[in-house]
């Protein structure tokens, strides 16, 4: 019989772990160089990491693109439950991406999110969350959530016109 209890409790526990690291998550990772500044609100911090850069991409028609409006790239996604969508910015131009998170889009894994080569580790909460950077290099930059399951790619380009 306790035998039974501990064979059902060993199920039970691997099938919690199993939805909670794959609630709707894809592998990613990576990183480039650059200087950034994230905020929900009043929050900010400062940091820089990794500056390893991969050569300049093509650009993919699915991405957010920057306009530069007054000397700053503004940018804008809205969070799907799963995913983070793909960004294109230019070199040399601060960044403020507006990420919209709609009520039920929030899970356990895509709520806080990880751009390591500009120190950024934003918290999303419902509404809009604010991320401020300033990329250096051109090439691509791997981002994700804290687990570093749901990724995705923020595509830096010498002109951002081209």
């Amino acid at each position: 019989m306790k035998k039974t209890y501990y064979l059902l409790g060993t199920v039970l526990a691997i099938i919690l772990l199993g939805a909670v690291l794959f609630s709707g998550c894809t592998r990613s990772s990576g990183s480039t160089g650059g200087s950034a500044i994230n905020s929900n609100s009043s929050q900010s911090q400062s940091s820089s990491a990794d500056q390893t850069v991969t050569a300049q991409p093509s650009t993919s028609s699915s991405a957010a693109k920057a306009i530069v409006n007054d000397g700053i790239q503004i940018v804008s996604t809205t969070l799907d439950r799963g995913i983070y969508d793909p960004i294109i910015v230019q070199t040399g131009i601060p960044v403020k991406w507006t990420i919209t998170a709609n009520d039920g889009d929030l899970n356990s894994c895509n709520n806080k999110m990880l751009i390591r080569s500009y120190g950024v580790e934003q918290k999303l909460l419902v509404g809009e969350n604010v991320v401020e950077f300033t990329p250096t290099k051109a090439g691509t930059i791997n981002y994700s959530c804290w687990m570093g399951m749901v990724g995705s790619t923020i595509t830096v380009v010498d002109d951002i016109n081209q």
